[in-house]
């Protein structure tokens, strides 16, 4: 009986740690993934900033052109 339990906990235990490796490889992934996102959010960010600095330079440019006319 006891042999019996002993072995069912052991089985157990194989399952909690096959699961431990398992949730520690997903959360590894889902790190890298999540740095991967903050450094295309960054770049996003940087290319949203140049455009608008683009945006606001033309629209200069414009206004220089409608006043000098």
């Amino acid at each position: 009986m006891a042999e019996k339990l002993i072995q069912i906990l052991e089985g157990k235990v194989a399952d909690l740690i096959a699961l431990s490796k398992e949730l520690n490889r997903e959360n590894r992934q889902l790190k890298l993934r999540t740095a991967e996102l903050q450094r295309e959010r960054r770049e996003l960010l940087e290319k949203q900033h140049l455009a608008g600095e683009h945006v606001q330079h033309t629209l200069e440019r414009l206004r220089k052109i409608e006043n000098g006319s």
